[in-house]
C-alpha cells in the first residue's frame, strides 16, 4: 500500500471515531502549546474557556493552541477577561491587572452565604433521615466562590453530622457546599451555625430546621392536626421541607403540584396501594475537554453539553420512593486544535438515565455506565460514565452531574502506537 493511501485510512477512521465520541489518531506536528497566567495582585482565580483551571500565577504546560477566554476573579476587585493567542509548540504569557472598585472602609460585606436547601426543614428521628444544608458562597458582585471554607456547626438542638458536632468542608466549582451526614437524635428546634471564609473575608448565618420523631407526626401536621410529642407544631411552610423518601409517607402527597392515582384490591375491598408520582424537570448545561494521544500526539475537542433532565418519582402510602431519571440533549464540539486530523464533528445526541437507585431518604441518584470496542485501522475501547446525585427538598431537586469518558487501545498492523483519551466534567442541575 502507498504512504499516501495509509494517510487517507487514518484520517477517515480518525473522523468515525469523533463521531462516535471514540478518540482521534492524530499526527506528530499536532503540538500543543503553554500558557503563563499572572496577576496583580496575585491569588486570583482563573477561568480559562469557562472552566476553572487554577489561581495566579498559573502555568498551563499543555494547551490547545488557538484563542482561548482568560478569565482572572479575586474577592474585592473587578474581574478581568482578556482572549489570548496560543500557538502550537510555543509559550504565551498573559499578565493581568485587577481593579479594586471601592475604598478600603466599604470592604466590609464582600462574601455572603446563600442557603439553598434546609432552611425550615422538618428532620424525621425514626428514619434518621435529614434535609442536608446546601450553601452557596457568594462575592458582592453574587458571583459563586469556588474553593471558600465552609464550616457548619450545630448551635442548639440534638443531631450531628455523621456523629461529630462540626463539618468543615470546601466549596466546589460551583461555590456550594453540602452539610453531608446530617442525623437527627432528638426532637425540638434545631439551629445550624454555617460560616464561611476566603481571602481573609468572612461570613456567617444561622440554618433554622425542625426535628421530629415519626413520619405520622409530620403527615398529622400536614392534615393540620398537632401529633406532636414534645416541643409545638410545625408550621405548613416549615413541613414542606421534609424530604419525600421511605418512610416519611404523606409528604410528597400532600403537596398541592403532587398527582396520583389509588388501586383497589379486589380481594380486600379496599385499597391496596396509593401511588402519588411527580416529574420533576430542569435544562442542564456543561462542558468537557477531550485530550487524545496517538503515538505522542494530541488532540484536544472542546465540547458543550446542553439539554433537559427528567426525574419522575413514584411514592406509595408505605413512604418506599422509586423512579427513573433521563437526559434528553446534544453534545457539540465548539473548538478543536487545529490539524488536518483534527476536523471539526459537529454535534451528536447526549441522552442518558436509568432507574432511581437512591439511599437514604431523599437522595437520588440515578446513573449509566457503557463500553463499546471498536477495530478498524485501531482496535479502540471507549467507556462512558454519567451519575446523578440530588437531595429532593421543598418541592426541588438540586444535584450535580458527573460525566467522564476513557478511551484505550492500539493501531492495528501496518500502523503501530498506543491510542488514550480521556475527560470530564461536572456541572449542578436544578429540577422543579
Amino acid at each position: 500500500m502507498r504512504t499516501g493511501h495509509r494517510i487517507s485510512i487514518v484520517i477517515c477512521v480518525a473522523l468515525v471515531a469523533l463521531v462516535r465520541g471514540e478518540p482521534r489518531i492524530v499526527s506528530a506536528a499536532d503540538t500543543p502549546g503553554s500558557l503563563l497566567i499572572k496577576s496583580d495582585p496575585a491569588g486570583a482565580s482563573v477561568y480559562v474557556d469557562g472552566r476553572l483551571a487554577g489561581e495566579t500565577p498559573l502555568t498551563l504546560p499543555a494547551i490547545a493552541a488557538g484563542e482561548h477566554r482568560v478569565r482572572v476573579v479575586r474577592l474585592g476587585y473587578l474581574e478581568n477577561s482578556r482572549l489570548v493567542s496560543v500557538k502550537a509548540g510555543e509559550r504565551a504569557m498573559l499578565q493581568m491587572r485587577l481593579t479594586d472598585p471601592a475604598p478600603q472602609s466599604a470592604k466590609t460585606a464582600m462574601l455572603k452565604i446563600v442557603v439553598l436547601e434546609g432552611e425550615g426543614a422538618v428532620n424525621l428521628i425514626q428514619q434518621k433521615t435529614a434535609v442536608a444544608p446546601v450553601i452557596e458562597v457568594r462575592d458582592r458582585n453574587d458571583q459563586p466562590v469556588s474553593g471558600a471554607v465552609v464550616r457548619f456547626a450545630i448551635q442548639k438542638g440534638k443531631a450531628t453530622f455523621d456523629g461529630a458536632r462540626t463539618l468543615t468542608i470546601t466549596t466546589d466549582a460551583a461555590g456550594r457546599a453540602t452539610a453531608a451526614g446530617l442525623t437527627p437524635t432528638g426532637s425540638g428546634a434545631l439551629q445550624i451555625g454555617t460560616s464561611a471564609a476566603f481571602q481573609g473575608q468572612t461570613a456567617a448565618l444561622t440554618i433554622a430546621q425542625t426535628n421530629v420523631l415519626t413520619a405520622a407526626q409530620a403527615s398529622a401536621v400536614a392534615a393540620g392536626g398537632s401529633g406532636m410529642a414534645s416541643g409545638g407544631g410545625l408550621s405548613h411552610a416549615a413541613l414542606a421541607g421534609i424530604i419525600g423518601g421511605a418512610g416519611a409517607a404523606g409528604v410528597l402527597i400532600a403537596s398541592k403540584k403532587t398527582s396520583g392515582s389509588t388501586s383497589s384490591n379486589p380481594t380486600s375491598g379496599g385499597p391496596s396501594s396509593s401511588i402519588t408520582s411527580r416529574t420533576f424537570s430542569g435544562p442542564f448545561d456543561g462542558q468537557v475537554v477531550i485530550t487524545t494521544v496517538s503515538s505522542g500526539s494530541t488532540c484536544v475537542s472542546t465540547r458543550s453539553i446542553s439539554g433537559t433532565m427528567t426525574i419522575q418519582l413514584d411514592q406509595r402510602t408505605d413512604g418506599t420512593i422509586a423512579g427513573s431519571g433521563s437526559t434528553r440533549g446534544t453534545n457539540t464540539e465548539t473548538a478543536v486544535t487545529q490539524s488536518p486530523l483534527c476536523t471539526a464533528t459537529g454535534s451528536a445526541p447526549f441522552n442518558w438515565g436509568g432507574p432511581f437507585t437512591g439511599g437514604p431518604a431523599g437522595n437520588i441518584m440515578f446513573e449509566q455506565h457503557t463500553t463499546s470496542t471498536s477495530n478498524t485501522v485501531a482496535t479502540v475501547t471507549v467507556t462512558n460514565d454519567f451519575v446523578f446525585a440530588g437531595t429532593l427538598s421543598n418541592g426541588v431537586i438540586t444535584g450535580t452531574v458527573t460525566y467522564g469518558t476513557t478511551a484505550n487501545g492500539q493501531q492495528n498492523p501496518p500502523f503501530s502506537g498506543t491510542i488514550s483519551g480521556s475527560g470530564s466534567t461536572t456541572f449542578p442541575v436544578t429540577l422543579r
